[in-house]
């Protein structure tokens, strides 16, 4: 077994330098043995697109999360843990198929394109107020201003949440993250946590009411169709699907915004060819997306045992996908610490593999190739005004506070 005893995904440097921490650790072995997470840690390239497909890791764990669970902190995570339980994220076929079919036709490319008008009125929205905010020589949170309330407009326009009702859904979303990334050590974990289950169920609950009464073209609507289908989502699983979709739809998308916006304010050259048009949308927000994905690390269980690249996987270890090292493996992208706007071809992990292939993939691409060359254009002298604040999280990488100012 290779073992690096100091594999650790919540040190400060791998917070904060994830690349340089993570690199080392790839370059040493693509599959190690952590100690310190009693888990495989797999950051190749490779080896972990061979992962990603491979029956015998598992996403089923939420049996034996809840097994672990007593006392007060059952109680208060018992809503939470019902919503996740309707995650199709946390199952294998065929209740992962069952519970994707009824969303997948929602998220094609050209099912997400009519939303294009509407992406960019709330983008011109924003960066009307981030002006404003920006006047006098003034530093502001892009987070806040921008990358955090962008992705929660876009999900409750999809979900038909009036626009006079979507406040609640950012700061759901806050709420829902503490337990979704696991921070039991917060003092106030299982306030939040309960919070986090009654307030969805109460908010999304009474608009799930009214589209049953008065359909309306919105996903919510849709969703409604299938609840005469034997096969289709119990009320519980509708509720977790929701959630899944409004999280990851909002948080996911919030993380790629914050984390490629500051890799282009870090990289006069690329933010100056995209701010002028000189290559093209698409092939660079999928360097984004590789650059810095907003996935740190997704986590399986291993069902069978067996060897894998002379590591032997036992039955009930953790593994996590390390998907921001994969995607600067340098036996697969050439310069792959070089931010190249224009590479292609261009295999990232950024959206997994498999079945389990970001069902929202296409709308965050839509979302980032409106938002991004629109703030760069409308702030040609945008810059860091400080250091990049990143959340200490395994699984994700985001920014907590991006400070910007304007020169001029």
């Amino acid at each position: 077994m290779t073992t690096d005893h100091d594999i650790d995904l919540l040190a400060a440097e791998c917070v904060d330098r994830p690349h340089e921490y993570l690199g080392r650790v790839r370059d040493r072995a693509p599959i190690a043995w952590s100690d310190r997470h009693r888990a495989w840690v797999i950051t190749g390239h490779p080896e972990l697109e061979a992962a990603f497909t491979d029956p015998r890791l598992s996403t089923e764990r939420m049996d034996g999360f809840r097994s672990r669970l007593s006392g007060a902190r059952a109680e208060a995570l018992d809503g939470a843990i019902r919503l996740l339980e309707g995650w199709m994220l946390f199952h294998e076929p065929p209740d992962h198929t069952r519970l994707r079919s009824p969303l997948s036709r929602s998220f094609t490319p050209r099912a997400v394109a009519p939303l294009t008008s509407a992406i960019e009125g709330y983008v011109t929205r924003l960066l009307d107020r981030l002006a404003v905010d920006l006047a006098d020589g003034a530093i502001v949170d892009l987070v806040e201003a921008f990358t955090h309330p962008l992705p929660a407009a876009v999900i409750a326009e999809l979900f038909g949440v009036p626009e006079d009702e979507g406040r609640w859904l950012a700061d759901w979303s806050q709420k829902f993250g503490v337990v979704v990334f696991g921070a039991t050590g917060r003092a106030d974990y299982d306030e939040l946590a309960r919070a986090a289950g009654s307030e969805l169920e109460q908010n999304l609950g009474a608009l799930i009411e009214r589209y049953r009464r008065a359909p309306e073209n919105n996903l919510l609507s849709l969703l409604l169709e299938s609840e005469s289908d034997p096969s289709g989502l119990t009320s519980a699983e509708m509720l977790g699907a929701c959630s899944l979709l409004l999280f990851a739809g909002h948080d996911t998308t919030t993380s790629h915004l914050g984390s490629a916006t500051a890799a282009l304010l870090d990289d006069g050259h690329a933010a100056r060819d995209l701010r002028h048009g000189d290559v093209d949308i698409a092939p660079a927000v999928e360097e984004l997306l590789r650059f810095e994905s907003p996935a740190k690390a997704m986590m399986r269980t291993v069902a069978e045992t067996h060897d894998r690249d002379g590591c032997r996987f036992e039955q009930g270890q953790t593994v996590f996908f390390t998907i921001l090292a994969a995607n600067r493996d340098p036996r697969v992208f050439e310069r792959a610490e070089r931010l190249d706007l224009r590479r292609d071809p261009n295999p990232h992990l950024a959206f997994g593999r498999g079945h389990h292939f970001c069902l929202g993939a296409s709308l965050a691409r839509l979302e980032s190739s409106i938002a991004i060359p629109a703030l760069l254009r409308r702030f040609p002298t945008l810059r860091l005004a400080g250091p990049v604040e990143w959340k200490a999280t395994i699984s994700d990488r985001s920014a907590r506070s991006i400070p910007v100012a304007i020169d001029g």
